[in-house]
């Protein structure tokens, strides 16, 4: 750590610069201090840890310096002060993450398979684990996973690459971003370049003892970009096809999995029994199966759900025509038709998502119930869903085939529809209001849907763990909408997400998606629709620094807007064309476009608008260093957001107001600002802008010379910020932690 930034090493600094202003040799006071020449050269080094001990050491020492009274007592202040920053960082630390592990979930029991362990044991990296469907690739290497834990403690690492997926496999970019969300890396720190991404994963790879589980892949390249090297990475793929160009390529090791022994199947179907069968019906039950482990656990769940003889429901598979392992759609059906009228079209239902997997309430929207919890419990029981993550269900994909078949036999077109349309207005409703919670200043849009009167919107930490957790569902349901013919929901869904990813640098997600809002907008007609997708577009493409792509979108807005005559629109064009302008750093073009929609916008006489737009010119004349021009549109903004009542925008101008006041050393007027706006932003419920302003109060109040009252609104800014689970806090972390001015008075007056 730069020895700025360390408090232990700052301290001892200026010991040692205390000891220099003394003019006493070294020698004579370490034996005055009782300490030997090498210690005490360490701690004037700041080669230790921890903080020395003021009574055994810190206070002879400065007492052989010739320190006074009054010396002493303010070093015992500072050495106070020491000690509590270095017991946070120390706790900071203690709360450090543990190291990632992304395995799901196992079910049922696993019995046999000792040689393929064995192979995956001795198998160099990567090991290519392949078999037909429904064999236990999976469940192997999971369960070979789980045992050998504790030799990867740096993380284990686990991606459905989805190769044989309906809705298309995954990219391995997606993958590789994932992983380093579970790395620990925070979102500002990756780059957005995919292939910048990947060197990033190889690198922070290549020292760790790390799994990397890669399961259910299409072909070798889309394994290839996920490869990390290393003596300490084993990387485990699972796929239907042998994946020769991996074994040719980099030395892979094949472990082809087949169906287990008779013997094998047996005991798996008693172990899922609990040993309430005997050999004969297991042996009856596996040859009905054609030893599928696939197989075998459906039939297991059918005896576990109904109570049914083992036997008795062996012979009902062999009259309902299973023949062999390729005949699962036998079993299949034997299965689904077991199950309670409402948990089938849930089954079925469930094979109509683009999504990798569904969470409960999602489930229960598709189905228009309030609750699904006990249909979605009776299919895991049956062995047609896995809860994989606690409230997260997904199907097999042998299974979600089967499934949309029967939806498709059985559901009306209609039917299947308005089950497609509830789920998009739950994604699209429940995204748009945590986008109102992660930036509350942007205008919201009208929803077909709005949420229940007396729902209430999610907490900040809550809302960005549920985006989170949806992401790459969301993803895939609005390619499914627009390739649906949903156009509505699809560029209503893009621009709920526009924020989270932004926040989170997915540029390439938030490009996309908006592409496919561009294109749904235009399917449809909506010209307006249209234009907004453009205008996003072009600022993604400007966070990407391809500023002709930009340009060109701007452009095609500007002339939608135009061309129907929609004033707002083009204000609001000429607002992003602004932010565009502002990512090549060509500020003065910036302003130029910022001060246009300020104009248009106060002749549309839109209060709330004209204040977002003054916010914005001020921000671009703060930039060009001209606070007392800044100062003038912030406060217009401030007071025009007033009169509109929108508090949230009033609230980031007042703090805009803040800080430009602070630039011009007007440090009491800054603190007004910021209190301003911390009270706006308290009554909003908006606990990150209420830390954003307690943040900049205190470097007000640092500037004043107030060091308590700006470690005070720190430490206020920090638990909000910790609490809310947002990275600004490491920013607060990294003030409370230097050694204030005012704490080095002792040294510096010497």
């Amino acid at each position: 750590m730069d020895d700025r930034l360390n408090p232990v090493a700052q301290f001892c600094t200026d010991l040692r610069v205390h000891w220099q202003a003394s003019g006493r040799d070294l020698p004579s006071i370490a034996r005055d201090v009782r300490i030997s020449r090498t210690q005490l050269y360490a701690i004037l080094n700041g080669e230790i840890k921890r903080p020395p001990d003021f009574a055994a050491l810190v206070r002879p020492f400065l007492l052989a310096c010739g320190a006074t009274e009054a010396e002493l007592a303010d070093w015992r202040r500072r050495h106070d002060v020491l000690v509590g920053v270095h017991q946070g960082l120390a706790q900071q630390s203690r709360l450090r993450p543990a190291p990632p592990n992304l395995l799901p979930a196992v079910s049922g029991g696993f019995v046999g398979r000792t040689s393929l362990l064995a192979a995956l044991d001795t198998a160099a990296s990567p090991a290519v684990v392949t078999g037909p469907p429904g064999v236990g690739k999976t469940a192997l290497v999971l369960h070979w996973a789980y045992g050998r834990a504790a030799a990867f403690p740096d993380g284990r690492l686990y991606a459905d690459l989805r190769g044989y997926a309906r809705d298309g496999a995954l990219d391995p970019a997606d993958v590789i971003r994932g992983f380093l969300d579970a790395l620990g890396v925070p979102a500002r720190e990756i780059p957005p370049d995919p292939a910048a991404q990947a060197a990033r994963f190889r690198s922070l790879a290549a020292d760790r003892r790390l799994l990397v589980v890669l399961d259910n892949a299409r072909d070798a390249d889309q394994v290839r970009p996920l490869l990390a090297g290393g003596s300490g990475v084993r990387t485990v793929v699972t796929s239907r096809n042998p994946l020769t160009a991996l074994v040719a390529d980099y030395a892979a090791t094949p472990v082809v999995v087949g169906l287990p022994t008779e013997a094998e199947a047996v005991e798996l179907v008693r172990s899922r029994l609990a040993g309430s069968a005997d050999d004969s019906a297991a042996a009856d039950a596996v040859a009905a199966c054609g030893r599928l482990p696939m197989a075998l656990a459906l039939i297991a769940a059918r005896v576990r759900q109904t109570g049914f003889p083992l036997a008795t429901a062996a012979a009902e598979l062999r009259q309902a025509g299973s023949r062999s392992h390729h005949d699962l759609r036998t079993v299949f059906s034997w299965s689904y038709a077991a199950v309670s009228p409402p948990a089938a079209r849930l089954f079925r239902l469930l094979g109509l998502p683009a999504g990798a997997d569904i969470a409960a309430d999602a489930a229960a929207a598709l189905a228009d119930v309030h609750d699904a919890g006990a249909s979605l419990d009776e299919l895991v029981q049956a062995g047609l869903l896995v809860e994989h993550r606690p409230h997260r269900y997904l199907l097999h994909d042998l299974l979600r085939d089967y499934a949309r078949e029967q939806a498709q036999a059985t559901d009306t077109d209609a039917e299947r529809r308005a089950a497609l349309t509830r789920l998009l207005d739950h994604y699209t409703s429940t995204a748009h209001e945590a986008d109102r919670v992660l930036n509350p200043i942007r205008p919201p849009i009208p929803l077909p849907v709005p949420p229940p009167p007396d729902s209430r919107r999610p907490d900040y930490q809550t809302a960005l763990t549920w985006l989170k957790a949806e992401r790459a569902v969301l993803l895939a349901t609005l390619r499914q909408a627009r390739d649906d013919g949903l156009d509505r929901h699809a560029w209503q869904l893009g621009w709920a997400l526009d924020t989270f990813l932004y926040e989170e640098h997915r540029w390439h997600d938030e490009g996309a998606a908006w592409a496919v809002a561009l294109r749904a907008a235009t399917a449809s007609m909506d010209d307006a629709a249209a234009a907004h997708a453009h205008r996003f577009l072009g600022a993604v493409a400007g966070r990407l620094d391809r500023f002709a792509e930009a340009y060109a979108h701007m452009h095609d807005s500007m002339r939608l807007c135009r061309a129907a005559g929609d004033r707002r629109g083009e204000a609001e064009t000429e607002f992003v064309l602004s932010y565009v302008c502002f990512l090549q750093d060509d500020i003065t073009t910036a302003l130029a476009h910022a001060e246009r929609s300020l104009e248009l916008w106060a002749g549309l006489s839109d209060l709330a608008w004209t204040g977002r737009a003054a916010n914005g010119v001020g921000l671009y004349h703060a930039f060009r260093g001209d606070a007392p021009a800044a100062i003038r549109l912030f406060q217009r903004a401030a007071d025009l957001q007033h009169e509109a009542g929108d508090v949230a925008n009033e609230a980031v101008s007042r703090d805009n107001l803040g800080k430009a006041h602070h630039a011009l050393g007007a440090y009491p007027a800054a603190v007004e600002q910021f209190d301003t706006a911390g009270d706006l932003a308290r009554q909003l419920g908006d606990p990150v802008l209420e830390a954003q302003t307690a943040h900049h109060a205190g470097d007000a109040y640092q500037a004043l010379g107030d060091h308590a009252t700006a470690r005070e609104r720190w430490e206020h800014a920090y638990k909000l910020l910790t609490d809310a689970g947002h990275p600004m806090a490491n920013d607060v972390a990294r003030k409370l932690a230097a050694p204030q001015p005012g704490d080095a008075a002792g040294a510096a007056g010497e």
